[in-house]
């Protein structure tokens, strides 16, 4: 219509981008989960067939295991289980090295939490480019 296009014509011009905007990222606060020792293996350099980490509750609960998954290739943003029964999911990015985890408390409530895991990654003695990698943090 007429006055679709009188709205596109009189749309605010695109910004530049705030370098110094600031980011409200928290380092402190009142975490459900710590994870640590990551590790994985990519056999042919560039995706993971193998990764796995420790999780455990920080909030005085009983949760403390390991979380892993193994396949001819694990997929990108696909869930895996952590294991029977524990109610928890995990989707991975390698490229990124972005972990997703889900938990499954009740039919009504659903905790979501995102890390970044940085890794090192060195040669894995199966081949020139299998690589094994472990957490840096």
């Amino acid at each position: 219509s007429l006055f679709a296009a009188a709205g596109l014509a009189a749309a605010a011009p695109l910004e530049t981008r705030q370098d110094n905007a600031s980011c409200p990222v928290s380092t402190k606060g009142d975490y459900v989960w710590k994870i640590s020792e990551f590790y994985g293996r990519k056999p042919e350099g560039s995706y993971y067939n193998n990764l796995g980490f420790n999780i455990k509750a920080t909030n005085g609960g009983t949760l403390d295991f390991t979380c892993s998954a193994r396949a001819d290739k694990l997929e990108d943003h696909k869930w895996y289980s952590c294991g029977e029964n524990s109610f928890m999911d995990f989707s991975f990015d390698s490229d990124r090295s972005g972990l997703l985890l889900r938990q499954k408390v009740d039919d009504d409530t659903t905790y979501v939490a995102t890390a970044t895991l940085p890794n090192y990654c060195h040669a894995g003695g199966n081949g020139a480019n299998d690589f094994v990698c472990q957490g840096v943090s």
